[in-house]
């Protein structure tokens, strides 16, 4: 069938997906300007009248228990509607870019144990909330959690959950995919938020082990192994995994529910080891979109940053035990203190002269003999001297 031009007031851009309900595109909201998701009832045309208006009340359905939600790992609704060209109903999602996790573990069958457990940990955090508004799932498989471009994820296509109490049947519609359908649903049972809870640990083992526990290529095959099969533990085939986790894992599947965990928060700190944190929605990054992930750069990061810290605290303390032990032995000559730096000149002597006696006068004594003091008289000669004399 070829892809429709518009739908409603939205233009199609171009084919998303196709499943069991429907068709997925691309469109533009010419209104808000914005890229949607929009998803098709497709699958109502092939019903007898009698179960098309109980598909399409399951349909309308979706989106108000989906539009009830809003959390960052849940798609969100925006709007629904018919188009009346084709009588075809739609509902109108938000549009993630990025990838889905299907997408992601065909190119990377296994990946590495602490992105695996933030994946689950997140894929948790949504249905967590889902339950808490009493919607259940039903469809929880990696076909259906989407990674965004910033790692993020994102939990989609509640276009088979059922609010909790609901009389609404189910005759004509398959629900659940192969392979995660918990045991009493195929044995006819009332899905519940334990049923949810089974298949989060069907992906969770597919992420942490590396395979699928209930391996098989019917649905046949598939329903006796999720009624008779017991996988080994995760553990068993990765020693890596946190054996907290490998046996958090191995109780969401048992068969029985009440062997399970009572609800999702139980199994999410089961999960981590009994902590009692609430559950994260911190982004992760894919090995499609990352090869080397962040939490390892950022563990490396901090071990540099730990250890220059614990060498400036060796430094601080090597510096007050020299200060200690300079207290106790005085230097025997002053320590310079660094100043500016001054040339040096040749170095010059100078010559002080002697200070002068302080003026006396010598008075003499009797019996000294006294010599005349020198004439001062100028122009007087030898001749003079002598009339002296004769005087």
């Amino acid at each position: 069938m070829a892809s429709p031009q518009k739908l409603g007031r939205y233009q199609i851009e171009t084919k998303l997906g196709q499943g069991g309900m429907g068709s997925v595109f691309r469109a533009q909201d010419p209104v808000l300007e914005r890229v949607v998701a929009i998803k098709t009832l497709g699958g109502a045309f092939g019903l007898p009248s009698e179960h098309r208006a109980e598909f399409l009340e399951r349909f309308q359905r979706e989106a108000r228990a989906a539009g009830r939600l809003s959390h960052p790992n849940i798609v969100g609704v925006h709007d629904l509607g018919v188009d009346e060209a084709t009588d075809t109903p739609f509902i109108v999602m938000e549009y993630v870019p990025g990838v889905s996790l299907a997408a992601v573990l065909r190119e990377n069958p296994v990946l590495p144990v602490a992105q695996a457990l933030e994946i689950v940990e997140q894929i948790g955090a949504a249905l967590d909330e889902a339950h808490r508004h009493g919607v259940i799932h039903r469809d929880i498989k990696p076909a259906n959690v989407f990674l965004d471009d910033r790692g993020r994820v994102k939990v989609g296509d509640f276009g088979i959950a059922r609010v909790e109490d609901s009389e609404l049947t189910q005759t004509g519609v398959g629900l659940g995919t192969p392979g995660y359908i918990a045991p009493e649903v195929l044995r006819g049972g009332r899905a519940d938020a334990r049923s949810d809870l089974f298949a989060l640990g069907v992906l969770a083992y597919a992420l942490l082990a590396g395979r699928k526990p209930f391996p098989g290529e019917t649905r046949e095959t598939l329903a006796i192994q999720v009624l008779e099969h017991h996988p080994e533990p995760p553990v068993a085939l990765r020693m890596e995994v946190p054996r907290a986790a490998s046996n958090a894992v191995m109780r969401a599947l048992a068969k029985r529910p009440d062997d399970r965990q009572p609800d999702i928060g139980a199994f999410l700190r089961e999960l981590r080891g009994g902590s009692e944190t609430t559950p994260r929605v911190a982004a992760t990054r894919t090995l499609a979109a990352t090869p080397a992930p962040r939490r390892r750069f950022a563990l490396v990061a901090l071990a540099l940053l730990a250890l220059l810290l614990l060498a400036g605290i060796a430094g601080v303390v090597a510096l007050r035990r020299e200060a200690a032990e300079a207290t106790l032995e005085p230097s025997p000559l002053p320590v310079a203190t660094p100043g500016p730096r001054v040339t040096a000149r040749p170095a010059t002597t100078t010559t002080t002269q002697p200070e002068k006696p302080p003026f006396t006068i010598k008075i003499p004594l009797p019996g000294e003999d006294q010599k005349p003091p020198p004439s001062k008289s100028k122009g007087r000669g030898k001749g003079h001297d002598k009339k002296k004399e004769r005087d």
